[in-house]
């Protein structure tokens, strides 16, 4: 069973449908989720849609909970050029206390041995790595584990770490955090 709590606009909550998860795909936006919907749709995809607020989730637990957090979008900058003059110099502070309290409530719903899979398209280390080292500070029962993941697309923690001048594509981190069992 996978929580996909951030899922608009929908393309990894089919991937993992795909694979065979059970997946419930939730978005704090009901115009977003509509888009999640009009995809399950098309896909023929047996996947329930809930309207709720990831730092708030109205869920018991589950094998694996996916964020795709809010974040500056900075690793999409060269695809979306016009995306620079929506960041602020306050935006990052602002964006990294939703992705906390987004990556703290969803912990409580992973399953003893489940994982926790943190994502952005940002490039800011607030964002990315100090949100994991964090979380990690102060979750205990929680540990990083390395993912699937060529070497030069690896941080030396392990964590995903794409950048867009090394890969040539977006810019992407994700974390895959393993809840002790």
């Amino acid at each position: 069973s996978v929580l996909d709590l951030c899922s608009a606009p929908g393309g990894k909550t089919f991937a993992l449908s795909a694979l065979g998860a059970q997946v419930v795909a939730s978005d704090r936006s009901e115009l977003r989720l509509r888009r999640v919907a009009e995809a399950r749709s098309r896909l023929g995809a047996d996947v329930p849609l809930v309207v709720a607020d990831a730092a708030f989730p109205p869920f018991r637990s589950a094998d694996a909970v996916f964020l795709d957090v809010p974040c500056s979008g900075t690793g999409t900058l060269r695809r979306h050029p016009d995306g620079k003059w929506r960041l602020t110099s306050g935006l990052v502070e602002q964006l990294t206390g939703l992705q906390r309290s987004i990556l703290t409530a969803a912990a409580d719903l992973v399953s003893p041995g489940g994982l926790l899979i943190y994502a952005t398209c940002s490039l800011e280390r607030e964002e990315n790595q100090d949100q994991i080292t964090s979380f990690l500070e102060g979750n205990s029962d929680f540990v990083l584990e390395p993912g699937p993941v060529p070497r030069d697309l690896q941080s030396a923690a392990g964590c995903l770490d794409i950048r867009p001048q090394v890969a040539g594509f977006d810019g992407a981190f994700a974390a895959r955090l393993r809840r002790k069992a």
